[in-house]
């Protein structure tokens, strides 16, 4: 599997150095997606040079050109995303331009302008959907974005850990995305919940891991964490620490993020090849993948028995190789095997 490993909200730009470039890098964080005041050329190509010298892609997804350009204007936006583009073609760490976040079904003609005027410059072209709860019928609005914006990857977000209860439409949009996304033969990916805000829950360790843990079942080659630096309060909506406190200090979240994504994530992934399909059998969540399972436990609140019939190995991230085990496999809350 070709895995993309990405961080919403990078430090802002008084923090944008080196060292705090190469702390996403430590995290197993592969791509940065911009935002946290990271809008003017100056910002955003200092930043894709501290990128690269991490070894880090950047999505830039706040250039205010593109954002004025994507609103209902009557202009070609071909010559000045092709400008854009240019600007920033120079830093080998630059991968593309995030259009548009979560767009109603109305602006999908415009978005889809936005996108072919990207690829046509060269760039990778990226707009993050709704989840169901913020749209009409979700199935005809994910199909309708895929079919008129013919993007290069279809990624949502919908952060399932609220305060009280779990989201229980988080794993119907999970799907809905899903078989999309398979149908339009492109990538799917989505977003990890790392934090508290306006109803939402702080996410312990065992539900990081399940968001990443489901998505892999589900065949999603994109986990993007949101957020990974803290949103200044002045923002609103009650933002609590994220994997990077507002103070600059790395929560116990980042240590967590950091393991699952180099111990377990980066390793299992190189694994995954040929996903097919996805099937629930009580408390567990099945991904196949040719002849291996991603074996998941589909609770975050309790430890989970699974026997497969023919399971003969399971796979050790920390050797990277195959290894004798009997047929039921133990789960603790939101873990993962791989067994073949």
């Amino acid at each position: 599997m070709s895995l993309t490993i990405a961080a919403f909200w990078p430090p802002p730009p008084h923090e944008t150095t080196a060292a705090r470039y190469r702390e996403i890098a430590e995290a197993g964080i592969d791509l940065v997606i911009t935002g946290n005041y990271l809008g003017d050329q100056v910002i955003l190509r200092h930043a894709l040079a501290r990128a690269e010298e991490a070894g880090l892609g950047v999505l830039v997804a706040s250039d205010p050109r593109v954002e004025v350009l994507m609103r209902d204007l009557d202009v070609d936006p071909a010559p000045l995303i092709a400008q854009v583009v240019e600007d920033y073609r120079p830093f080998r760490s630059f991968r593309g331009l995030s259009l548009m976040d979560e767009p109603t079904a109305e602006q999908f003609p415009r978005l889809a302008a936005g996108v072919a005027a990207a690829r046509a410059a060269g760039a990778f072209a990226y707009a993050n959907l709704l989840p169901s709860h913020a749209t009409g019928p979700y199935d005809a609005y994910v199909g309708e974005f895929a079919r008129v914006v013919r993007p290069d990857v279809l990624s949502f977000d919908r952060y399932p850990f609220l305060a009280g209860r779990f989201d229980e439409g988080y794993l119907a949009d999970l799907t809905t995305v899903r078989e999309h996304a398979r149908r339009a033969g492109l990538p799917a990916w989505m977003y990890v919940q790392t934090l508290a805000y306006d109803g939402h829950r702080e996410p312990s360790a065992a539900e990081l891991a399940w968001q990443v843990n489901t998505a892999l079942a589900y065949g999603y080659t994109g986990i993007q964490y949101f957020t990974y630096w803290t949103p200044d309060p002045a923002r609103g909506e009650g933002f609590q620490p994220a994997l990077i406190g507002g103070d600059g200090v790395p929560t116990e979240r980042y240590g967590v993020v950091r393991d699952l994504n180099t111990r377990w994530l980066r390793p299992v992934a190189a694994e995954l090849t040929g996903w097919t399909s996805a099937e629930h059998a009580g408390d567990v969540l099945i991904g196949h993948y040719g002849e291996r399972r991603l074996v998941c436990n589909a609770r975050f609140d309790r430890p989970a028995e699974v026997t497969l019939d023919g399971i003969t190995q399971a796979f050790d991230p920390a050797t990277g190789s195959y290894q004798a085990c009997g047929a039921t496999v133990m789960l603790a809350p939101g873990a993962a095997r791989l067994v073949r």
